[in-house]
């Protein structure tokens, strides 16, 4: 195993139990639960490819090189259906569901499982087998950015589509994976091509994490500040045409409870906390937690 594989393990590892503890506090966060699978399945990958292939273990080389292979097509295949269900991009349903299975599942299947299985020409099977797939893993990218841009245009949430990107620019090398493979250029390349853009993107999710939750430490303290005033909170609600749940919400942010507890509390995820909570924002003319505090209860306040 090249000691770089070996290096890229441990870190995958470390991140994994981060990663785990972190989703253990926000089980509703299913962002992290996609990354969580996709970083497993790039752990499974490096030993696999560190380990394979190797003539002295008692599996046939063949079964190696169709295992190693095996888990890099799923990773591809994971890869949409990762975009389509972490960050709901509606616009990648067709090709996450319907796409893999034919342009990346049914070749592997036709050259590596039963064609070379039958014939053994590992050079036959590298140089026709990743044609389709890499044709279509191009489609995906093309696919993948229209849809980050088409989903920032309406959403406009520019933290949420840092992160898409930056998962964007971490796949792009599998897309030149094919021509890594073919012409055999070493585990070196094959695992810094595959490796380091997700732990870039593991790294950068820890520290948005911290940062988040120091955040949101520093604005409950501010919010203790602001004294609840319950039939004000009720005007106001009325006043700005708040729906039922965004009330409950409303209430449950002027108690000082954070996203994770709202979403705890009423059985929803913290992305859909998230989403109410921008809808609120947008019909009460606020900009953060502690201004719509405020004005929520302010029993005076008209300024809309």
């Amino acid at each position: 195993m090249h000691p770089v594989t070996l290096l890229a393990i441990v870190i995958e590892l470390v991140a994994i139990g981060a990663q785990s503890v972190l989703y253990l506090n926000r089980l509703r966060e299913h962002t992290r639960l996609w990354c969580l699978v996709l970083l497993v399945l790039l752990l499974i990958f490096n030993i696999a490819n560190g380990l394979f292939p190797d003539e002295t273990y008692p599996i046939p080389i063949h079964v190696q090189h169709i295992i190693v292979n095996g888990i890099g097509f799923a990773i591809v295949s994971y890869f949409p259906f990762y975009f389509y269900r972490a960050f709901g991009l509606k616009k990648l349903r067709f090709l996450a569901i319907y796409g893999v299975p034919l342009f990346i599942v049914l070749p592997y299947l036709a050259f590596f499982v039963f064609g070379y299985s039958s014939h053994g020409d590992l050079t036959f099977t590298h140089r026709y087998g990743y044609i389709i797939p890499t044709c279509y893993s191009f489609i995906l990218l093309i696919s993948t950015g229209k849809a980050i841009w088409y989903t920032y245009r309406e959403n406009k949430n520019r933290n949420r589509y840092i992160e898409e990107v930056a998962a964007y620019f971490a796949i792009i090398p599998w897309a030149f994976f094919a021509p890594v493979v073919y012409f055999q250029w070493g585990q070196l390349i094959e695992t810094l091509f595959t490796n380091a853009g997700f732990i870039a993107i593991s790294a950068l999710l820890l520290y948005r994490t911290l940062n988040v939750s120091r955040a949101e430490q520093k604005l409950l303290a501010e919010l203790e500040l602001v004294p609840i005033n319950l039939e004000a909170i009720e005007r106001n609600s009325r006043f700005f045409a708040l729906s039922s749940r965004e009330i409950e919400i409303v209430h449950l942010i002027c108690q000082r409870l954070s996203y994770k507890e709202i979403a705890d509390k009423l059985f929803i995820s913290d992305r859909t906390v998230s989403k109410h909570v921008q809808n609120i924002f947008n019909k009460t003319l606020v900009n953060s937690r502690s201004q719509l505090v405020k004005k929520m209860n302010d029993y005076d306040d008209r300024n809309v």
